[in-house]
């Protein structure tokens, strides 16, 4: 069964343009790839989704992977679209909220928002079910483990909901615990998986390997 190495994306702009990587979000994927460069691994695929700070992410952590392939890109791993979910189970505009600064106040919000959703049954025009959701990021992750040798190690860079929803249902876990686990994760924090086709099994969650040093210690980020 092969390895799925799940990696949230590096920090973004928070209080501005969010789908970006930061000086900081930089130096924490530049440390992720010197990690995995240490640790001898050889990745059989690479795969992002379409966002810029998942790319981003991806692109500078290649840099120190120089026998990696070329990069998929595959929509499948985007995140959610939480301007839609905030817009229509919050009535708050999504850029507001990250402008205040207060990441208290804007991760409560994502929180009663991304409830509310899971447990909405209609259907809002531009914004895709929870069911919906789960759907497309499992067959994300099927395809990018498809057809590889059971020892193969595939990276994909995406974005916390995803790897919350991804873990959530490995576990058989439902809607609160997927929400949990995605408001629990850290910026370039490795979630690694063995993915075959009828078993998942959770190696690790949410590992920042690559940052537990004192000297480092002011870029574990949860934006």
């Amino acid at each position: 069964m092969p390895y799925l190495y799940l990696v949230r994306h590096a920090q973004p702009d928070f209080a501005g343009h969010y789908d970006s990587v930061t000086e900081l979000g930089l130096q924490q994927s530049v440390w992720l790839g010197q990690h995995f460069a240490a640790r001898g691994l050889q990745f059989a695929r690479t795969v992002c989704g379409s966002l810029a700070r998942q790319s981003g992410t991806l692109e500078t952590l290649l840099h120190y992977l120089p026998g990696a392939p070329a990069p998929r890109v595959d929509p499948g791993f985007n995140e959610y679209d939480a301007a839609s979910v905030l817009r229509q189970f919050h009535c708050g505009d999504e850029r507001a909220l990250r402008a205040t600064g207060d990441r208290r106040a804007y991760f409560t919000a994502v929180r009663d928002a991304l409830h509310a959703w899971s447990r909405h049954e209609g259907v809002f025009e531009g914004l895709e079910r929870w069911q919906e959701f789960g759907s497309r990021v499992t067959a994300a992750a099927n395809e990018a483990c498809a057809g590889l040798e059971p020892s193969a190690a595939v990276l994909v860079v995406t974005s916390g909901g995803v790897v919350g929803r991804l873990v959530a249902d490995a576990l058989a876990a439902g809607p609160e615990a997927a929400i949990q686990l995605n408001l629990q994760t850290r910026n370039t924090g490795v979630t690694e998986m063995v993915r075959g086709r009828s078993i998942t099994r959770l190696v690790a969650f949410n590992a920042v390997p690559h940052l537990e040093r004192a000297d480092r210690a002011h870029a574990v980020t949860h934006s």
